[in-house]
């Protein structure tokens, strides 16, 4: 795939027709070519297919879609945390990057159709979803567009981590081909796809690349903001925030389920949940379920 704007954008762009695992590519690649005496991949290089045949999630869950219907993208990010915010909120940022990049998608249908466009925003710590009215009403987060894995390479220390930040964005699933009830994609959730049918023809290549410049281009100046002016990095992952504030279910690594609302993001990104009987829980990981 050509991905003109992804490539004036960043400084090392490689499309595979087909990969195993985009992160497992990427970071293979900036581990060799560390290790083999070079400079190495730079900082915002990109590695991006749409078939990914072993990709993966948090907790080491699958995560397989049919191919051309899917975007899987790896981000190398370089030097991050030395500054500002920690490695912890990369995922976030990451998160925020994507709703960015996905939300005029629905604007410009909700405009089309007269109508107000369903939000697309980051359910903790590391998932995007869309949601339209009725969810929000009913403190649902809405359905799954995106799922978010961060990697960190080996080494960093004082000059920052170095991380592959990888992304699994649904654009054309049919509904019928959806993996859960739970998950969706643009083209399912009525979003404006530019008349895409599938990443294969000409419509198709023009929303992979018009999404991965886009996304590509937010999470670099986030990344920035991050050591820059942290504070109002926090602001913006808040602002897209769907868990914040709303009645949450915790269930923790040891199998202890803890029911509470999110108050407040921890200063490493953690969620502070405020508990029925009084006092917090702070959770550094964990599933959170949206409870009505």
């Amino acid at each position: 795939m050509e991905l003109p704007r992804t490539r004036t954008l960043l400084p090392d762009v490689r499309w595979r027709e087909s990969s195993p695992s985009t992160n497992a590519e990427l970071r293979a690649l900036a581990t060799a070519e560390r290790s083999g005496g070079a400079e190495g991949l730079p900082h915002g290089a990109l590695l991006a297919t749409s078939d990914q045949t072993a990709g993966r999630g948090r907790l080491d869950r699958g995560w397989v879609t049919p191919p051309n219907t899917s975007i899987a993208a790896s981000l190398l990010v370089r030097g991050f945390g030395a500054t500002g915010l920690g490695v912890s909120w990369l995922p976030l940022l990451a998160g925020s990057a994507v709703a960015a990049a996905l939300q005029p998608h629905f604007s410009a249908a909700a405009a089309r159709a007269g109508g107000e466009a369903q939000r697309v925003g980051v359910k903790w710590p590391n998932d995007v979803h869309v949601r339209d009215e009725r969810d929000a009403l009913a403190g649902r987060p809405g359905r799954k567009l995106c799922g978010i894995l961060c990697e960190l390479l080996p080494g960093g220390g004082a000059q920052g981590h170095d991380v592959v930040v990888g992304t699994g964005i649904n654009l054309l699933i049919p509904e019928w081909e959806l993996p859960t009830d739970r998950a969706t994609s643009l083209l399912a959730a009525g979003a404006d796809t530019g008349g895409a049918e599938s990443l294969a023809d000409a419509a198709g290549r023009d929303l992979a690349d018009r999404v991965l410049a886009d996304y590509a281009r937010e999470l670099l100046r986030l990344v920035r903001l991050a050591s820059e002016e942290p504070e109002a990095a926090r602001a913006r992952i808040a602002r897209h925030s769907l868990t914040l504030g709303t009645k949450v279910r915790v269930h923790l690594p040891g199998g202890e389920v803890v029911d509470g609302r999110a108050r407040a993001l921890a200063a490493d990104g953690s969620l502070v949940v405020d508990l029925p009987t009084g006092g917090e829980l702070t959770v550094s990981a964990g599933d959170v379920e949206h409870l009505r």
